[in-house]
């Protein structure tokens, strides 16, 4: 049974005896209990400390209005005693309430409430967080397509061609333990200071002999910005690079998140089509300041920028000293030939090259790297520094040391070698299914993912719905537009083994066949 006392409530009585709570004077236990309800309660199989205990219980009671500003407490001695605990527990209750501003301690006045605490009693009332303004951005786009479908709970996809998702197995994230086990081992302290805000630079060494190697780009350490990844990217450019009210013309269909976040800061966002051949640079208007765009795979797409396109869009920045954003996302994984060349190794003066890992490595490594020229990566670095300071040190230092060992670019070739394999599997099935012939297949040389695009009537929705029930997860293609009219279903299946594949192309089949009887 716990042991417990009453507190003390008698401030009319000791004031008329002239009683000090530092006196030797013992109250009779039941002269308490007449006067008060209130009491101590201490649990010593309590993993907290006595004297913690002690402190909860009393200012519970302040905060619920039971002991009010000027009160006593029991004196120390007598709490010891009631309590069967040591007199330093007590006194070292007090002296924490005391330091947090509760009570107040003298010489002839004892221990009491402190008279600044005032209106306690709201304790008990509904509280509420203050006002939260609408945003009506916030809430459209946050759902516009990274929780597509809204699946039930009973509503599961047995096979998933979920995008973005990268193949993530054993060997990787055993090699990757390595690498953040070594990086940990080392004895450089300043590593886990603070840091530049453009990235280790040794991280930064490793990345531009990388980009020497897979993309013929050819930069030194302080062209290269280390980030979150393009999210944050694109926030920074659109903080340093740009003005409320300018221009940014976007791929459509395309990211969203490169519209999104712009939108966001307030730019206007001029969507420009997209062809067989790429970006329509001649519905770009002079005016822009940004063009964003994925040349060596287009998103979603999936369409490779022509040769003749390239050089229109570079012509066209540089007559009208326009930046270039070139989200290089998944250009690695190419079937046909080698990786495409980048428009950065063509006019490196006006074109900001985004390298993420998110595809590369996994999108819980939060990396990416913004290259482009000196000055840009300069005032982008400084936006970084007022933002965030700098990204965190051990996912960098990790990094840095996969990149050291050639774990990286084992890793690359090995997964380029998978995804060719799945990617061969799912047109096969395609091609099986007569879903081939059903639809516009693109998205066939690279990446990881395809585009099954049909007319502008196709009902995306009816069909995402119906393929769920058959246990299969795809995805339309109309939340990646801003103003085309294009529709179709999109499939990931970088994650899917080949059996996976092959079945949910099959079951995707006989729900359009179903569908078409309708």
């Amino acid at each position: 049974m716990s042991i417990s006392v009453y507190l003390w409530r008698l401030t009319s009585i000791m004031d008329l005896f002239d009683i000090s709570l530092y006196d030797e004077i013992i109250i009779p236990y039941l002269l308490l209990r007449e006067f008060s309800d209130m009491y101590i309660e201490l649990d010593k199989g309590d993993k907290r400390a006595l004297w913690l205990q002690i402190v909860d219980q009393v200012i519970d009671y302040i905060a619920k209005g039971k002991l009010s500003p000027g009160d006593p407490l029991v004196p120390t001695r007598q709490l010891a005693q009631e309590l069967a605990i040591s007199r330093s527990s007590v006194q070292i209750a007090y002296e924490e309430l005391q330091s947090r501003g509760y009570v107040t301690t003298s010489r002839r006045g004892g221990t009491r409430v402190c008279d600044i605490i005032q209106n306690i009693g709201t304790y008990q009332s509904k509280q509420s967080v203050p006002s939260i303004p609408p945003n009506p951005f916030i809430e459209e786009n946050t759902k516009r397509v990274d929780h597509w479908p809204d699946m039930k709970s009973d509503e599961k996809a047995d096979i998933d061609f979920r995008l973005h998702e990268p193949y993530i197995d054993s060997t990787f994230q055993n090699s990757w333990r390595r690498a953040s086990n070594t990086a940990m081992k080392e004895k450089n302290v300043l590593d886990w200071g603070y840091s530049s805000p453009y990235g280790l630079y040794s991280v930064r060494e490793q990345i531009s002999r990388y980009l020497a190697i897979e993309r013929g780009i050819h930069v030194q350490p302080d062209q290269i910005l280390l980030t979150l990844g393009a999210r944050q990217t694109m926030d920074i450019i659109a903080q340093a690079l740009l003005q409320e009210g300018d221009i940014v013309s976007v791929e459509d269909p395309g990211f969203p998140v490169a519209w999104s976040t712009m939108k966001y800061r307030n730019m206007k966002i001029e969507p420009i089509p997209v062809d067989s051949q790429g970006l329509c640079v001649e519905k770009i208007s002079p005016h822009s300041k940004i063009i964003f765009t994925t040349p060596s795979h287009q998103f979603p797409s999936g369409v490779l920028m022509t040769a003749n396109r390239r050089q229109e869009l570079i012509q066209f920045a540089r007559q009208n000293q326009t930046w270039i954003i070139e989200d290089d996302y998944d250009g690695e994984f190419r079937y046909r030939g080698g990786p495409m060349p980048s428009l950065y190794s063509q006019m490196p003066s006006n074109i900001l090259y985004i390298l993420s890992f998110t595809k590369l490595l996994a999108p819980g490594i939060r990396l990416a790297a913004a290259i482009g020229p000196k000055e840009a990566i300069e005032r982008m670095a400084k936006v970084q520094e007022f933002v965030c300071r700098h990204l965190p040190i051990m996912e960098q230092l990790t990094l840095g040391q996969f990149f050291e060992t050639g774990d990286l670019l084992k890793h690359v070739r090995r997964m380029r070698s998978i995804y060719h394999k799945r990617h061969r599997n799912i047109i096969q099935a395609l091609n099986d299914s007569g879903l081939a012939d059903q639809f516009h297949v693109q998205g066939t040389e690279s990446g990881l993912h395809v585009l099954l695009e049909s007319n502008n009537e196709f009902d995306e929705f009816e069909i995402v719905q119906s393929a769920l029930k058959a246990g299969v997860g795809v995805f339309p293609l109309s939340p990646y537009c801003l103003e085309s009219p294009r529709k179709g279903l999109l499939l990931g299946f970088a994650h899917l083994n080949s059996e996976k594949i092959i079945e949910g192309v099959r079951r995707l089949a006989l729900v359009l066949e179903k569908s078409a009887c309708k």
